[in-house]
């Protein structure tokens, strides 16, 4: 690690010596000294190397101890359900390639709107690049000119829009981290004062509309019957009939089971309210706070499911194991879902393999207008962005013979 180190001399009983002063863990004044200015500096290099930061004053916030303390905070929220595995490892990649080579282990109280500009300024040249023939701004990963089709040569280092948010939001986050309590070692985050990333522009991902004429559900489940491997196929059944997220089918139990007499007079339901944690074998709750729901499936499916269950070993809990009793993973979705398409030489709408079930049969339901509006239809989901739900599957699937059901309306008001 390379620091400036502040070595002075001194006198000890008449004779030359060289100090080093430093702060310790246990925030007091701690200080080597050795008979040579070398000797000193290999001993604070040592220091160095094993703390990975140090303090020369009890108020300073180094970056790598607001990191640490960040880190802290990471492993509590994953501890509580609220953020996956990935997200963390998304963070430390931020930090380890953008956040400290740029600032280094500086203070972060004396970090202000001059060096957060030049951050983002960093970050946003990785955007674009300028063409040497007719100076139009283009895209960094483009490999010719938008404006005069001169060739160009991709950044090695180009960024998305997407990742250069994520990459400020994290600093942020880590700023934010020494605002709150019980840290509160600074009065305020400026990465919050300014909407730096305000030119940042991210694109919508739009799916294309699923041709129902076609892709029907009888020919979807068509396919899923294909499916070799049983559990697999069960699996992929109730993610057709539910919409649900692949980690809420693959941890359903013995107890989310509901009405699944078939004497009873009430319809069969599934209850929702725990999923795998993404890149962990671990349950946890569910991605969104709105994930807690029961969803009505077909008697059909019930009887499915009650003829498989008496195929269990006594005592077994979930539902849906492997051969090492873990949850069944996502891969094996995945695999099954592939060989069936290969098989029949066929591409799904949508790709998103797992995750194509609950694209399927959320448009389907807006399709169909099972759900009119935006918010019952995210509560069935789980899903907590009204928004989302709105433009990916309701506003693609209204038409103008929707309209026409308000013919009365208008004539008897308007006219």
């Amino acid at each position: 690690m390379s620091m400036e180190l502040n070595i002075r001399s001194c006198f000890v009983n008449g004779k030359r010596r060289y100090r080093w002063k430093y702060i310790g863990d246990d925030l007091l004044p701690k200080s080597i000294t050795k008979n040579t200015r070398e000797d000193c500096k290999k001993k604070a290099q040592e220091i160095l190397e094993e703390k990975g930061f140090v303090k020369f004053d009890s108020k300073e916030v180094l970056l790598n101890e607001a990191k640490i303390s960040f880190d802290r905070r990471l492993k509590y929220l994953y501890r509580e359900g609220h953020i996956g595995l990935g997200h963390t490892k998304d963070y430390n990649s931020f930090y380890k390639n953008h956040i400290y080579p740029f600032f280094n282990n500086i203070d972060i109280r004396t970090i202000g709107n001059t060096q957060v500009n030049k951050f983002v300024g960093y970050l946003t040249d990785k955007l674009f690049q300028e063409c040497s023939s007719c100076k139009h701004q283009n895209s960094s990963k483009s490999i010719e000119c938008d404006e005069c089709g001169h060739t160009l040569t991709p950044k090695v280092d180009a960024l998305e829009p997407k990742t250069v948010k994520k990459i400020f939001n994290t600093l942020s986050l880590i700023m934010q981290n020494q605002v709150d309590p019980p840290n509160r070692k600074l009065k305020s985050n400026i990465c919050k004062d300014v909407n730096w990333m305000g030119m940042v522009k991210t694109k919508r991902k739009k799916l294309p509309a699923i041709d129902f004429e076609y892709w029907t559900p009888k020919k979807v489940y068509g396919l899923v019957e294909q499916i070799e491997r049983y559990i697999v196929q069960l699996v992929c059944k109730i993610l057709l009939q539910t919409a649900c997220r692949p980690s809420e089918v693959r941890v359903l139990t013995l107890k989310d089971l509901i009405n699944f007499d078939p004497q009873s007079n009430l319809p069969p339901m599934l209850n929702i309210d725990k999923a795998m944690k993404a890149g962990t074998k671990k349950v946890g709750d569910t991605k969104t706070i709105n994930g807690h729901r029961q969803l009505v499936i077909t008697a059909n499916l019930r009887d499915e499911i009650n003829k498989y269950v008496k195929t269990l070993p006594k005592g077994q809990e979930y539902l849906f194991l492997d051969k090492t009793n873990s949850c069944l993973r996502l891969e094996a979705i995945s695999r099954g879902l592939d060989k069936v398409l290969a098989k029949n030489d066929i591409t799904l709408p949508i790709n998103r393999k797992g995750y194509f079930f609950r694209h399927f049969t959320a448009s389907y339901w807006g399709y169909k207008s099972k759900y009119k509006n935006a918010i019952d239809l995210a509560k069935a989901l789980g899903d907590k962005s009204i928004d989302f739900v709105s433009d990916t599957y309701i506003k693609p699937y209204q038409n103008t013979n929707q309209e026409i059901e308000h013919t009365d309306f208008q004539e008897r008001h308007f006219s």
